[in-house]
């Protein structure tokens, strides 16, 4: 039996396997690169060999990983050889490509490398192709996961070849819920819950990410660069008005993938893949001056203080939140006026549920921001920071106040109308949320905002009206699960038990509804009791 700890260069595993070196870390654990010792004949003489970090939760993500990848057979996809316990550890072997990450291809913002577009339609043409034959598949699978880290450039042939399907899903219904997972940037907004408040993911939600990462290829930046514009919907500008040297035709390809509503992308990777087919065709026949696209945008020498932010912020993004407090409060003391730390400091704590901290160092920024003149947008993150921390300490008054202060500003922004209106139920404002939320219904339905306008008549004592709202998000989402709950409430204080208990099944088959069930199985219980004895 081996622990983590024991892995080291020269160590066999199962007598199958010899580890020569870390091809990668990520959060999910280490890929080594091993040779072949038990060489039967069926695997090369070197594979990379996944270990998981988190054992004790490792073997259901082996599987989930395992049986999606071990199928698949297509040259733009690493090929899975196996999985399974060896020496008490939890691990996969796959097919080892010589070469980096696109990311670390391309280089990051700061340090670009200049690519040509040739190949960078080569790799999207590989991307595409194994898009396809992804969904292509009975029933069809997504990739889940789809970013610059997880794309290989083969050394060898230059391909781009994907890799890491551990969110990988099949599609036996067309949509499926998901956690979220995947990098932040590359998330459709149906997978981050903004259409309809409940995270899904679908096929087109693969094509997605494609066009996020055509958009970085092309552009240097990506679309929205950071957690607040994904939130928030900042408009971005086409991948063309950023680099005109971009053909037409490829700027179509992208802003098609980029849209907001699944149906208006390409529907499969197929589709994708034939229209930049098509392009490629045009393309020759025009045959182009050589293009080299620029990739990365030129940075400004940062100061002292930006530079701790940064690099305060890239420990954030990997959830080393304790790191960064500790690493910030002692910086805090010798730059207590400079934004940029006090804004990762302030998200830092608020993860690390230091809530009053949070709340103490957003007030202490803003305050500095408007006594040096900052402009509202400047102030702006700063602000919603300060929403959101104040909704979590129930300051809801104070969450209004700073829901109000954005939307004063950006009134178009979906996001901000939305919060208030719950803010606004929060603090028992009930009239202002019903105010705030039914224009947003009106230009988009939504079952959540409809439920959030169902609860809000439901306080006020409105309950037909009430349940109309409810009947209507359930017709737009049959699993909403606030609808469901406040139904069955309501079927239960009328006597009507049967058809509560109808809603209550329904609502047991949503994730992440136990309080919810197991506050109606009480009520219902105690239903059941005082009509038995009123007969």
């Amino acid at each position: 039996m081996k622990k983590l700890a024991d892995l080291s260069r020269g160590v066999a595993l199962g007598e199958r396997f010899r580890l020569l070196e870390i091809l990668g870390r990520g959060s999910y654990g280490d890929v080594w690169l091993a040779d072949v010792i038990d060489d039967d004949g069926k695997l090369p003489k070197q594979v990379a060999i996944k270990v998981y970090t988190h054992q004790d939760r490792a073997r259901e993500a082996l599987f989930r990983e395992g049986k999606f990848a071990l199928k698949f057979v297509h040259d733009r996809l690493v090929k899975v050889f196996g999985f399974g316990p060896i020496d008490g550890l939890v691990i996969m072997w796959m097919e080892y490509v010589p070469g980096k990450t696109m990311l670390d291809s391309i280089g990051e913002d700061d340090a670009p490398k200049p690519l040509s577009l040739e190949t960078i339609l080569g790799w999207l043409h590989d991307i595409a192709s194994g898009l396809a034959y992804l969904h292509v598949q009975e029933p069809s699978c997504v990739h889940g996961d789809l970013k610059l880290d997880n794309i290989l450039i083969d050394q060898n042939e230059g391909g781009a070849r994907l890799t890491d399907f551990g969110q990988s899903r099949t599609m036996e219904n067309q949509f499926v819920s998901t956690v979220g997972a995947g990098g932040i940037l590359y998330l459709a907004p149906e997978v981050f819950g903004q259409l309809d408040g409940k995270g899904t993911r679908c096929v087109e939600s693969d094509i997605y990410a494609f066009g996020v990462v055509a958009y970085r290829l092309l552009s240097g930046r990506f679309p929205q660069r950071n957690y607040q514009e994904v939130v928030n919907r900042i408009p971005y500008p086409r991948p063309k008005d950023v680099n005109s040297s971009i053909p037409e035709g490829l700027d179509a390809i992208i802003w098609k993938c980029l849209q907001r509503r699944p149906r208006d992308r390409y529907n499969t990777g197929a589709e994708l893949l034939a229209a930049l087919e098509l392009l490629k065709t045009e393309l020759a026949k025009e045959k182009p001056a050589p293009i080299e696209v620029p990739v990365g945008e030129p940075q400004d020498r940062r100061t002292p203080a930006e530079e701790l932010a940064a690099i305060a912020g890239e420990d954030l993004k990997q959830g080393k939140e304790e790191a960064v407090v500790e690493r910030l409060e002692k910086a805090i003391q010798h730059m207590s006026t400079s934004p940029k730390v006090l804004l990762v400091y302030a998200e830092a704590a608020m993860r690390l549920n230091k809530l009053d901290v949070a709340r103490a160092v957003y007030l202490r920024l803003i305050h500095w921001m408007e006594s040096n003149g900052w402009k509202d947008g400047d102030q702006r993150e700063a602000h919603e920071g300060l929403a959101e921390v104040s909704v979590r300490l129930k300051s809801y008054e104070d969450a209004v106040k700073n829901f109000e202060w954005l939307i004063e500003r950006w009134s178009e922004k979906r996001w901000y109308r939305y919060r208030l209106g719950v803010a606004y139920g929060l603090a028992a404002r009930f009239d202002k949320s019903i105010e705030a939320l039914q224009p947003l219904q009106d230009e988009e339905p939504s079952a959540l905002i409809c439920s959030k306008i169902g609860f809000a008549n439901f306080q006020k004592g409105n309950i037909e009206l009430a349940c109309q709202y409810f009947n209507e998000a359930l017709m737009l989402d049959d699993c909403e699960p606030i609808a469901l709950f406040h139904l069955a409430q309501i079927r239960a204080a009328q006597g009507r038990v049967d058809k509560a208990h109808k809603y209550l099944d329904r609502l047991r088959c949503i994730e992440g509804a136990d309080d919810q069930v197991a506050s109606l199985e009480r009520l219902l219980g105690a239903s059941v009791v005082k009509s038995t004895h009123s007969t």
